[in-house]
Order: structure tokens, then C-alpha cells, then sequence
């Protein structure tokens, strides 16, 4: 009897599909289906085939997971997650039976492999052939591609809305995720990031001295994912804002102090590529990072608090909070935010997501919060020179 033949997909978030590829066709010696750009038609299909009051991350991973089927996938990949995500494999793997498609989920969540090891013991299922040394080799160049993609993201978005040419940076950008693709090794990843990062540092900028800073906090899934928080970022980036966003990959799972499985791993992936005081992780952890959090309310709720806090202290002019619709946690944070905000008088914009939020709206309350910022900006100056 012929084995088997297996294509794995995992659902959209970001540019990370790009890392799981590698680690699929490297480690694995699998095929691998990267899914469909994430379209109109893609969250419609999903609302169209889930509950009506689960959040829009479930609903998003739901198109994607018939768009993959429908493209020839047979093995879904489930990430699971620390609030009602960590049952969603289950939930999506149980509709998408009831439509009639045959396939198997691969479910990530940890808690069904007890740690890292036995995660990989659990994908030998799919790649038998794949020795254990073969798997552990692909996975210091799967993470530094991680890692490489925030930190080019990181400047990308502090510095792309003060360029002097318009699209230098999305040249660059484009180029540098493209040769990601082609890459085959840990070297090839680390000379493309260094490559890239100096062509980003090359391109001339007219950049203020002062600019206006927002920090981008929120739900884990709708603040990586671009398509689903309608490129806010970049929005407000174009206006001529600095943009800092701690929450990704590689500050939440791969370099966090207390994720000891992941130690030995740091040399290989050079572990200081991507600064960020490292105390930020420790408060969240302890869930005592301030006087405003005694209690873990959950999921990234945590964090949400904790780097408000902290961007609020650095001075930052403004805060924006994403969350999907009926995220519990993040609800929870919102009125706590409400006293950071009255405490050190730094403005937030909410904007909560569903499958029917409009870009146009969304592009309007961004308009009117960054000219609301530089009104204030503009206020204060006066203010001071007063003095």
C-alpha cells in the first residue's frame, strides 16, 4: 500500500508562514501549502460556516482552512492558545467533518505533548522518515527567520512613514521576505537579515527629532495579522507617525527569560537580534507588573496592561488597542486602560474587529486620532516655549 502522501497548511498570520514553510519542507520533508492571501472572500467563507458570536480570529482561520481544502490540503495545523483559541482546533476540526472534508489536524497546543520534545515526537505521525536530528536541525533557522521578519518589521514600522521616497521601503521589505523564501539554511537567513537591515538604515529619511510615537497593544492574533486589523499600522505609519508594537513571535514565544526549553537554542539564533528589556517579560510573567494588575485575566491581557503602562511611562504620545469582537481578556483590559489613560493623560483609540468592520471607518477614526495627537503635540510645544 503507497504511504501516504501528506500537505500541510497552516492558516494565515503575517509573513510566520514563511518560517513554518521552511520547517515543513526542511524538517519535516513535507509538502507544504502555503494558504491563500487572506480576501474578502476568505472571511466571508469563514463567518459564512461559524458560529455567529465567536470571535473573528476563529472565523478567519475557518476561510482559511476551506481555502486550503479546497487547494488540496490534508493536514490543518492548529496552534491552539491560552484562552477559548486552546478548543478551537477541536471546534473547526468538528464543522469542517460535518461539511464532508476528509483531512486530519495537526494541534499544537502543548499541553497534549507535555513540552517541545514531545510536540516534535507528535509530527513524526506525519514524517516518519524524518529522523529527529533532521527536524532539530531545521529549527534554529526556522526561529531566526522569526525573529529576522520582527525585527525588520520593527523598523520598518518606526521609520517607512518618513521616507523621502515614496515605496523605498516596501521595495525593500518585499525583496527581503522574497529571498526569505529561497532561503535553505541558518547562514543564508542571517546574511539576508544583515543585508536587509542595512538597506532599510540606507534609505534617506526626513525624520523629526521628536516624532509622534503610538504603541500598538491588543489580542494576540488581530495585532500580527495585517489583513485582519486592516493594515493599521501602516496607516498610521503613512501619516508621519513612529510606531512601536512589542507583541510578535519572537517577544512572546522565543525570547521570553522563563521559556527554558528554548535557552540552549539562543546561541544558534543569535537570541539578542531583537532588544526589548527583558524585565517587561518578568512582569508579565509574575502578573505583577504594576499596581494596576493583581490576577492573570488571560490570553494576552496581561501584556496588554503591562505594555501600556510602559509606553505611557517612556512618554509615548498615544496608545492604539486592537482586539477582535467578544474578546473576553481583552475586554477586561478596557477599563483598566481607562485609568492608565487618566493617570498619565495619554490618549487611546479602541478598535475592536469583526468580519464586518469597515476599512473606511477604520481609516476615519485614524485620521482623527492622529490629528488629534498633533494637535496635542502642537499644544504642549506652545507650552513649553512659554516657559
Amino acid at each position: 500500500m503507497p504511504e501516504k502522501e501528506y500537505k500541510l497548511c497552516y492558516p494565515q498570520l503575517g509573513n510566520y508562514d514563511i518560517a513554518i514553510q521552511y520547517f515543513v519542507t526542511h524538517g519535516l520533508h513535507l509538502k507544504y501549502m502555503s494558504p491563500p492571501a487572506m480576501t474578502k472572500r476568505t472571511i466571508e467563507l469563514g463567518a459564512k460556516y461559524s458560529p455567529d458570536f465567536v470571535c473573528a480570529p476563529f472565523k478567519c482561520h475557518m476561510g482559511n482552512y476551506l481555502e486550503a481544502l479546497e487547494q488540496g490540503a490534508n493536514v490543518l495545523i492548529q496552534t491552539g492558545g491560552t484562552c477559548r483559541l486552546g478548543y478551537y482546533g477541536e471546534l473547526h476540526e468538528q464543522i469542517l467533518k460535518d461539511m464532508g472534508y476528509d483531512f486530519e489536524i495537526f494541534n499544537l497546543t502543548l499541553f497534549r505533548y507535555r513540552n517541545i520534545f514531545g510536540m516534535i515526537r507528535g509530527m513524526k505521525k506525519y514524517a516518519p522518515r524524518a529522523t529527529l536530528l533532521q527536524i532539530a536541525a531545521a529549527v534554529p533557522a526556522t526561529f531566526r527567520m522569526v525573529l529576522a521578519i520582527d525585527r525588520v518589521e520593527d523598523y520598518y514600522r518606526q521609520n517607512m512613514g518618513f521616507e523621502t521616497k515614496k515605496g523605498s521601503f516596501d521595495a525593500v521589505y518585499n525583496h527581503f521576505l522574497a529571498g526569505l523564501k529561497r532561503a535553505e539554511g541558518l547562514r543564508e537567513v542571517s546574511r539576508i537579515f544583515k543585508q536587509t537591515m542595512a538597506n532599510l538604515k540606507a534609505i534617506p529619511l526626513e525624520k523629526p527629532d521628536r516624532p509622534i510615537r503610538i504603541g500598538v497593544i491588543g489580542e494576540y492574533f488581530t495585532i500580527m495579522d495585517p489583513f485582519s486589523n486592516h493594515e493599521v499600522e501602516k496607516k498610521l505609519a503613512e501619516m508621519g507617525a513612529e510606531i512601536h508594537r512589542w507583541m510578535n513571535l519572537s517577544n512572546s514565544l522565543l525570547i521570553c527569560p522563563e521559556k527554558s526549553t528554548l535557552k540552549k537554542l539562543r546561541h544558534y539564533i543569535h537570541y539578542d537580534l531583537h532588544k526589548f528589556p527583558s524585565s517587561i517579560w518578568v512582569d508579565i510573567q509574575k502578573k505583577q507588573s504594576s499596581r494596576y494588575v493583581t490576577y492573570d485575566m488571560g490570553s494576552s491581557a496581561v501584556s496588554t496592561v503591562t505594555l501600556a503602562e510602559y509606553y505611557a511611562k517612556k512618554g509615548f504620545d498615544g496608545l492604539v488597542h486592537i482586539k477582535s469582537f467578544g474578546c473576553t481578556p481583552e475586554m477586561d483590559c478596557i477599563p483598566v486602560l481607562h485609568n492608565i489613560s487618566a493617570d498619565y493623560r495619554i490618549p487611546i483609540l479602541y478598535l475592536s474587529y469583526d468580519t464586518q468592520t469597515s476599512d473606511t471607518g477604520i481609516e476615519t477614526r485614524l485620521e482623527a486620532f492622529y490629528d488629534m495627537l498633533s494637535m496635542k503635540r502642537t499644544k504642549t510645544q506652545k507650552q513649553e516655549e512659554k516657559r
